[in-house]
């Protein structure tokens, strides 16, 4: 996930969004990279924190290989060359998902004079002059591409604070959801395209929950090559996938220490005990208890258990 602090100040400085009482929302990058850092973590998933000038210091191919979904939401302040950064890496392989004031401004925060997504509207299939702030949640329907490609909504799912008016370029951009109103409902509230060996998808609301946890879910098979025309080269898919939580009230995050070797930290945010299958043989961090693949461990109410694998 793209983490862009002159973004962070211009949105404090100029915010997008409004409070309740209509005083202004200082903490609106924040409130748009939380609602898909929280999606990310109700989809059984991880993902790291990665700032621009990281990016620039490698290939966009390179990183695709590495990372196969990159969220680029709120980046507000982008120079030419950090956009075209972007959209090489989605045709490189990888899965670029894009959020509301991505390709917005400059390095002045002078807003662009292109089409928005500045520099990013060919390669997504989509482009708006046209935005609003929203009072309430609108409640979303699955478009007409979202069978096509597996993409499914649950029950509830609402696009929040903001809509883009997006307008679809020709047919090879596809509606994964769509808003159920008679005034935003002219307009899609999430696309997918196909973009070069990758993909890119346009995010033009703020996602609350349920659609920020199932757009990350579905674009993380997407980057692994499990749907549709998207492909990606992420290392690991099968460990990975391995490692997820086997219960609602689990989380799994995953991380390497300076010996190299792959460390997994399990909760269980919960009253009730729960069990976790491991797929592969580790060990326990505090105990020295080795653990083979296949073997329960036992995660009682609020605890965290911490296990290296083995090898």
């Amino acid at each position: 996930m793209l983490f862009d602090t002159p973004s962070k100040w211009s949105l404090s400085e100029y915010p997008a969004f409004a409070r309740a009482d209509d005083t202004p929302d200082r903490r609106s990058f924040q409130t748009v990279y939380e609602a898909f850092s929280r999606g990310v973590v109700d989809a059984g998933l991880q993902a790291n924190a990665v700032h621009i000038a990281q990016l620039r210091e490698q290939t966009p191919a390179r990183f695709a290989r590495r990372r196969p979904v990159l969220v680029a939401a709120a980046f507000t302040i982008a120079s030419d060359v950090d956009l075209a950064w972007l959209r090489e890496y989605a045709e490189a392989g990888g899965h670029l998902v894009l959020g509301v004031r991505t390709g917005y401004e400059d390095e002045e925060a002078r807003a662009r004079l292109e089409r928005k997504p500045a520099l990013l509207d060919e390669a997504a299939g989509v482009w708006y002059d046209e935005f609003s702030n929203l009072r309430a949640p609108l409640p979303l329907e699955a478009g007409e591409g979202a069978d096509g490609l597996s993409f499914s909504l649950t029950a509830g799912a609402s696009g929040t604070r903001w809509a883009d008016g997006v307008q679809v370029t020709d047919e090879a951009t596809q509606v994964l959801a769509q808003y159920v109103h008679p005034h935003f409902g002219r307009w899609p509230a999430v696309t997918t395209r196909a973009a070069g060996d990758g993909r890119i998808t346009y995010v033009g609301t703020v996602p609350d929950q349920d659609l920020a946890a199932a757009l990350m879910e579905w674009a993380v098979r997407v980057g692994d090559g499990e749907v549709g025309e998207g492909r990606g080269a992420g290392e690991g898919r099968e460990s990975r996938a391995a490692w997820r939580p086997a219960t609602e009230s689990q989380t799994v995050f995953s991380a390497r220490n300076g010996a190299g070797e792959r460390v997994h930290f399990l909760h269980n945010w919960s009253w009730e005990p729960s069990m976790f299958r491991l797929p592969t043989a580790v060990r326990d961090a505090l105990s020295g208890e080795e653990l083979a693949a296949g073997s329960e461990l036992e995660l009682g109410a609020w605890d965290v258990r911490v296990v290296v694998e083995a090898g």
